[in-house]
């Protein structure tokens, strides 16, 4: 399950790589106005649309945006946006309840107790079960906080989901939404299944984003997996976003943005799966 308190302990290990591997100045977000963060054109890119097709080809990218053909959902994009909906509605149920003064434990009763209005009709049961594991993992964290550092008022909040931020200066969209922030700036992205290398590449590129509105540094992602076959199943994995993950987004950018200013169709091509 995901333990924000396990998860600091995790990204506490990383602070040695970053100090190991400095990330230039030239590869940070609020480097937009000069190469190579800046872009070659300014075509409104979603962050999803660059890393997936770095990994899977840009041929999907250039029939949408060239050709305006709309892609049907998949029964995996479907359960998808499911599981994003869980973690945001859960997140921001706790973080409500919490912050108008609702004891924590008492914040777990009312939001478990009951079925969630949002989820719709025929979706599978995981959805519920998943929202409600979210909730008492959260409400919990809460009471332990409170029983440990004592005094009254709100010592933890969950995440910060569902965050807008404007990534037209990395030529990006101007309604970029991350999956949800937490302490200190980290951005977490929110999977089903297991994920792949091109997530990172995803990350890096909010990333970016984020230093380019907010001008401070991102430096660290989480990458939140959930199974559902079998149970539900939530694995975090914390990583530095290194200069090498910048460059791979950056360069993928830049590969987005030659497919769509060319007249020429890309070639099929078999996504790939590839560690690297």
């Amino acid at each position: 399950m995901v333990s924000l308190v396990m998860l600091r302990r995790n990204l506490r290990r990383l602070h040695a790589v970053r100090d190991s591997d400095v990330i230039p100045g030239e590869l940070r977000g609020w480097s937009y106005d000069i190469p190579p963060v800046r872009p070659r054109a300014y075509l409104g890119l979603g962050v999803s649309e660059v890393a997936y097709g770095s990994s899977c080809g840009w041929r999907s990218l250039w029939v949408r945006r060239k050709m305006g053909e709309r892609v049907e959902p998949t029964e995996s994009m479907v359960a998808g946006s499911l599981v994003h909906e869980a973690f945001h509605r859960a997140s921001s149920d706790v973080r409500r309840l919490l912050t108008r003064g609702v004891p924590p434990w008492k914040v777990g009763v009312i939001l478990v107790g009951r079925r969630p209005g949002w989820i719709p009709r025929g979706a599978p049961g995981w959805v519920e079960e998943l929202y409600k594991l979210l909730v008492t993992a959260w409400s919990g964290e809460a009471a332990g906080h409170l029983l440990y550092y004592g005094g009254e008022g709100v010592g933890f909040l969950p995440w910060l989901t569902e965050y807008r931020v404007d990534g037209s200066p990395l030529g990006l969209s101007r309604r970029l939404r991350v999956d949800a922030l937490g302490e200190a700036g980290v951005v977490v992205e929110v999977k089903l299944g297991r994920p792949r290398w091109w997530h990172k590449v995803g990350l890096a590129g909010y990333a970016l984003a984020l230093e380019s509105s907010l001008e401070a540094p991102v430096d660290y992602g989480v990458l939140i997996s959930v199974g559902v076959n079998g149970g539900i199943r939530v694995e975090a994995e914390p990583f530095y976003i290194s200069g090498y993950w910048r460059e791979e987004f950056i360069r993928a950018r830049d590969e987005a943005i030659d497919v769509l200013l060319s007249d020429y169709m890309p070639p099929e091509e078999e996504c790939g799966v590839e560690e690297r």
